[in-house]
């Protein structure tokens, strides 16, 4: 491959790696599940979103206005099957009807050695990530040539690599055939180009539901401020989470007494009307609903005090939830995380909900904690950072749910910057392995600092500063360690934002959410989820749970909290898994 001489080396990679700006030894470009040195190689079903990742390394000089243009794809026996976008580079970003291939660069974040997130609830000592510093690429602006609004070229630091993320969505089109799609991705600098990488997609005999049968539900709040150019920034990330697979919560539906009227003008979000055309949407999940809603989101005081108003409340909301037919999950989400000190009043809240004489009683009750005896009979839906083999065993027991949160290695995936890319990934292929319905993040758009910090709720320059999470403690805790501040690198942040008042240096222009790596990653996993649902609909559910062992071994209450990880970093690996369940379906 002939290459300008501002320009050291050009590879591929999947996306299940994180390469650093400084790492230009990585092994991955010498080759892997995509990269053979000279081709890229790819593979999926229709209604399938499938990642790569370019590495452009720079030469001692830099490089100046560095692009990378993605084609589209033709079938080799059939040129008239195409994927390609109807619009390459729409001025709406939150317009997603007709986007097929979408290119992003990345950006990174310098996590110096002092800063690195320390064990806490993030990760058990022993099982640490891989590359706990240096500069970690998360944030990918769109990549966008000619236009304004995010990234139109990049200017590359000598001895430094630049990583360019290319989406490619493969629509559910009966008219694409299977077999081998080709194009390429061009590289150019200063306006000349430097390099044409041949692409080639197989694409395989099957398609992906449009119906998530795993739920993930993240949260996001706070974020208004930053978009005063829309007029809807809730629906703009709603768009994006549902291209990525996830459920949103977190709006002040979530948080509010029953209004009749809201819940009526919030029906298209649950059954799918929104996910239309017509309003912008196109891709996974077109059509669909969302599949959770919490009532009381964190706590949140939503049925009054007095028990006769608590009981009234409550019939509310079951009798609307009853009547609309919806097949998704609701639940009151009664306390976040609460203590020995807060078993009396969970246990006297739920009596008296449950006393109604009206439907009411039917509510179900969740709360963000492991199984716990005393206060077994009050809730219906248990979700735990972390749980073990006891107390799941009286979960199962007692015929209530466990579902988990965020990420603690080694029992599932991380969430922090430093976590190894697949880390997003392995949690829901934990979900598939133990049969688990849900899967929950904390938060999505942290863009301010927590109250339990001490900053308090400032705007936080989260393009500039890796820092996200802060928490004092007083004393000595199994958590924390000893007292002082502790702190969590990207905690909270799977979206990114678009604008930036509060910092405008760093500003991308764009009037919408900014993905990431991490949220790829877990759409990923919530793919690869539906590629061992469909094998098990085909009547080989043992099939799909061994190769789900095989990625990992253990995991949540089955693993102690001294051993390492169990399953592979290495997103090769993870291809290969894959590749098993594409080959078998498409059999």
């Amino acid at each position: 491959m002939q290459l300008q001489s501002t320009i050291a080396g050009i590879w591929a990679v999947n996306d299940g790696e994180k390469i650093r700006r400084e790492d230009t030894g990585n092994p991955n470009k010498i080759g892997n599940s995509v990269w053979d040195g000279q081709r890229i190689r790819i593979f999926g079903g229709r209604n399938e979103t499938i990642a790569f990742q370019l590495i452009v390394a720079a030469g001692a000089s830099g490089i100046r206005q560095l692009q990378v243009d993605m084609s589209g794809l033709t079938n080799r026996g059939s040129s008239s099957a195409r994927i390609v976008n109807e619009e390459p580079y729409p001025d709406d970003p939150n317009h997603y009807v007709g986007r097929r291939i979408e290119v992003f660069a990345e950006h990174y974040l310098f996590v110096p050695p002092e800063l690195s997130t320390k064990p806490q609830w993030f990760y058990a000592p022993s099982a640490p990530p891989l590359a706990r510093s240096g500069w970690i690429p998360d944030a990918l602006i769109p990549h966008r040539i000619g236009r304004k609004g995010g990234i139109p070229d990049m200017n590359v630091l000598p001895g430094m690599n630049q990583g360019f993320w290319v989406d490619l969505y493969i629509p559910d089109d009966g008219s694409l055939p299977p077999g081998y799609y080709d194009g390429y991705i061009t590289v150019s600098a200063e306006g000349e180009q430097a390099a044409q990488i041949p692409v080639e997609l197989l694409l395989y005999d099957f398609t992906l539901p449009h119906e998530n049968h795993s739920t993930s539900m993240v949260y996001a709040a706070d974020y208004a401020s930053y978009f005063p150019g829309l007029d809807n920034c809730d629906d703009a990330l709603r768009k994006m989470a549902h291209r990525h697979r996830f459920d949103l919560v977190g709006f002040p539906i979530h948080t509010k007494p029953f209004d009749k009227e809201h819940l009526e003008r919030n029906k298209p979000y649950l059954n799918g009307d929104f996910y239309s055309r017509d309003n912008g949407y196109e891709g996974p999940g077109i059509g669909q609903g969302d599949r959770v809603f919490p009532i009381g989101m964190y706590g949140a005081r939503v049925l009054g005090n007095d028990p006769a108003q608590m009981q009234a409340e409550a019939d509310k909301w079951v009798d609307w939830f009853e009547q609309s037919a919806w097949n998704g999950r609701y639940f009151l989400y009664l306390i976040d995380e609460p203590r020995a000190s807060k078993f009396d009043w969970i246990n006297e809240q739920v009596a008296i909900i449950k006393g109604s004489a009206g439907a009411g009683r039917r509510l179900p009750f969740f709360t963000t904690r492991t199984y716990t005896a005393e206060i077994e009979h009050a809730i219906d839906i248990w979700c735990a950072g972390m749980f073990n083999r006891e107390e799941k065993s009286k979960c199962d027991e007692t015929g209530k749910q466990m579902w988990f949160y965020n990420g603690y290695r080694p029992s599932h995936g991380s969430v922090i910057l430093e976590g190894d890319a697949v880390d997003m990934r392995v949690n829901a292929w934990i979900q598939w392995q133990h049969r688990i319905d849900l899967y929950f993040l904390w938060h999505a758009t942290h863009w301010q600092h927590n109250s339990q910090g001490p900053r308090g709720r400032w705007h936080q320059n989260v393009f500039a500063y890796p820092v996200t999470f802060m928490h004092v403690s007083d004393r000595e805790d199994p958590f924390y360690g000893d007292h002082g501040v502790h702190w969590g690198n990207g905690d909270g942040i799977l979206f990114y934002p678009g604008r930036e008042p509060y910092f405008r240096e760093q500003d991308r222009g764009i009037d919408g959410p900014i993905s990431s790596i991490r949220m790829k990653n877990m759409r990923r996993g919530i793919q690869d989820y539906e590629y061992l649902w469909l094998l098990s609909q085909g009547g080989r559910t043992s099939e799909a749970d061994a190769v789900a062992r095989q990625a990992i071994p253990k995991s949540l209450h089955e693993v102690s909290m001294e051993e390492q990880v169990s399953w592979s970093t290495n997103g090769s690996d993870w291809d290969a898994y894959r590749k098993t369940l594409a080959v078998s379906l498409a059999q």
